[in-house]
């Protein structure tokens, strides 16, 4: 079994890249308790993160563990992988997808995640942006994602951004939004590699004839917990088609 943590729907984003891609039994952890995670500093995003991969191999026997979150990834990610016998698997954006890095690029995450990737790139000319608890908004907003057009179109419009050619989604909430930020930006190519993390925990699963999925809530909340069932089951429909 194959374990996720995240704070909301982006671990179910890339979860279900996984369930299209090969059969195996998942877990998720939504960690809405702890929501969000892109402006908790890095002490108490590795206290939680450790608890919640302790609490995945003690009661799911997990055999690798996603943090399927760039922020864990990019701030604790490292210190977390030295510390498990299991495989931790990061989310950070590879290598391949950023090229000719200029000021027509757009890194587009958490405030952590903008952080760490302005401290690495620092010497290049780039762009960067975070919307404060925007993967926190979209969780709220499930049944109507459509409800933060007029908050991205505030920050994507401003002028600041105008030839931006290229914006690299550095969080994984941001694959819900994918398709209003390209209807706001229709020239604008979107960088999105949850298929390439999903093709590299593929390497290391067994192969099985069919998958099984669960959901696991930190704060068992029961209309969230429907809402994020009904999300996951109309990502899987949507691979389908």
């Amino acid at each position: 079994m194959i374990g996720f943590i995240d704070s909301g729907v982006g671990g179910l984003n890339l979860m279900s890249e996984c369930q299209k891609l090969f059969c195996e039994d998942f877990v998720f952890l939504c960690d809405n308790k702890n929501a969000p995670y892109g402006n908790k500093n890095h002490a108490k995003l590795y206290h939680i993160t450790k608890s919640n991969i302790d609490y995945l191999i003690k009661h799911y026997n997990i055999s690798s563990c996603v943090l399927a979150c760039n922020t864990l990834s990019y701030t604790i990610g490292e210190k977390l992988k030295s510390q498990y016998d299991i495989p931790i698997i990061l989310t950070k954006i590879p290598e391949s997808k950023i090229q000719n890095l200029d000021d027509s690029i757009l890194f587009f995450g958490t405030k952590n995640t903008i952080k760490k990737i302005e401290e690495k790139y620092k010497n290049k000319n780039i762009k960067t942006l975070y919307i404060k608890n925007l993967p926190k908004k979209i969780d709220n907003n499930l049944n109507n994602l459509n409800n933060l057009e007029n908050i991205l179109k505030n920050h994507l419009l401003n002028k600041k951004y105008s030839n931006i050619k290229t914006i690299i989604l550095c969080c994984t909430h941001f694959k819900s939004i994918q398709n209003i930020i390209q209807k706001i930006l229709p020239d604008v190519y979107l960088v999105d590699y949850l298929k390439d993390i999903a093709n590299e925990i593929k390497q290391i699963t067994s192969y099985k004839s069919s998958s099984t999925y669960h959901i696991v809530l930190t704060d068992y909340n029961y209309p969230k917990y429907v809402e994020l069932k009904a999300y996951y089951r109309k990502l899987i429909f949507d691979k389908q088609q």
